[in-house]
């Protein structure tokens, strides 16, 4: 007989943040601990060092991009330095029906689209221990110019103050020290799996 098909929704999860607190390493060992399932965001940004090891985006023009967009192929979208960024609305939409868990590491102007069309999703923010960490880490990742290490500087300290003044977001983590972090995610996934908010 064939497997039952799970009649449970799976758990959205949202992981939020400024340039340089580390959302995407954060995203990548969630994954390999969890059993969830990592989402590949469409952009228009042009493929960069080491988009061509691993899949992280769907590099496409930007009138493919609103192509999709206007036919509602997007579970949220969001225009970020310049280029755009959307995550594809059906592969995880079908994930969380079957019972899957599915992550997402998008901006805040993503996030709130999401608190908004999926409010029982789960929301957390990434947060730099302090300011001066932030720009070290920004700086140390040597794939910027000065100027667009300033840009993203003061973008990310305007993204975090709109999510301090917001209450879309559930959790907020400070990332310190990186397996603290991870680790303190896992705790609030599994309560929220298990019914806690």
């Amino acid at each position: 007989m064939p497997p039952k098909p799970s009649t449970s929704l799976g758990l959205l999860i949202v992981l939020c943040g400024p340039s340089g607190v580390g959302k995407s390493t954060i995203s990548r060992l969630l994954a390999d601990r969890l059993n969830v399932c990592y989402t590949v965001s469409a952009t228009t940004r042009p493929k960069g060092p080491g988009d061509e090891d691993k899949k992280t985006y769907d590099h496409i023009t930007r009138q493919e991009f609103f192509r999709r967009l206007d036919s509602d192929q997007f579970l949220e979208y969001a225009q970020v330095y310049g280029d755009y960024y959307g995550t594809p609305k059906h592969p995880a939409l079908d994930q969380l029906k079957e019972g899957k868990d599915v992550l997402l590491e998008i901006d805040v102007q993503g996030a709130l689209q999401v608190r908004f069309s999926h409010p029982e999703a789960l929301l957390i923010f990434i947060l730099p221990p302090d300011e001066p960490t932030l720009l070290h880490r920004l700086t140390d990742r040597g794939r910027d110019s000065e100027e667009d290490i300033n840009k993203r500087f003061r973008a990310a300290k305007r993204e975090i103050q709109m999510a301090k003044g917001s209450r879309a977001f559930d959790y907020m983590v400070i990332n310190d020290d990186l397996d603290q972090a991870v680790d303190e995610i896992i705790k609030i996934i599994k309560h929220k799996r298990s019914g806690g908010i």
